[in-house]
């Protein structure tokens, strides 16, 4: 094991899915010792001032919200916490970490006839082809993460749903509308 992957853990891979699990040092710790510099610095401000700064609660809150996040997180998820991608038997799950604000797609595998990986590799969109509907079409960002994604879902889906991935077109392609 490497020491950068105490901060920063690398992606496992299961039967299930695509993991990056959650890292102890900055999920536990760095709340922890940042309550307890918050809590310091308001007791010698109540005892230097004489009078308790409330504004302090706020940065308190900046530690204490990632680590509520993180419990959630853990507590719906297992501990491995939130997947890149999982396939069960009923449904995919896709998760969207560049949004804003991280959310997550969720399309039962009943209604999925394929799937179309779109783009060039690290800006792909992934198409949910339905049988009967709109398609759904998510652009997640994974970067890097983008190769084992695709090689992923392509051996786990099930033999009936196909994964598809379109070549980028060309500069000229893309020009003229190919």
């Amino acid at each position: 094991m490497r020491w950068w992957h105490v901060l920063f853990p690398p992606v496992v891979e299961t039967p299930q899915g695509l993991f990056r699990p959650s890292n102890a040092v900055l999920d536990r710790w760095l709340p922890a010792i940042g309550c307890l510099v918050v809590a310091g610095v308001a007791l010698w401000q109540y005892r230097t001032i004489g009078r308790f700064n409330y504004f302090g609660l706020l940065y308190l809150g900046f530690f204490i919200a990632p680590a509520i996040a993180g419990w959630r997180a853990r507590r719906q998820f297992g501990r491995m916490g939130k997947p890149l991608v999982r396939i069960d038997g009923s449904e995919v799950f896709l998760s969207l970490p560049q949004n804003v604000r991280p959310a997550h797609v969720q399309v039962p595998l009943a209604d999925v006839r394929a799937i179309v990986v779109k783009g060039m590799p690290g800006q792909r969109s992934y198409v949910f082809e339905r049988h009967a509907g709109e398609p759904i079409e998510v652009r997640p960002g994974f970067g890097r993460l983008d190769a084992r994604v695709v090689d992923f879902l392509q051996r786990a889906m099930p033999a009936a749903i196909p994964v598809n991935v379109q070549e980028p077109p060309t500069f000229l392609g893309s020009i003229r509308g190919d």
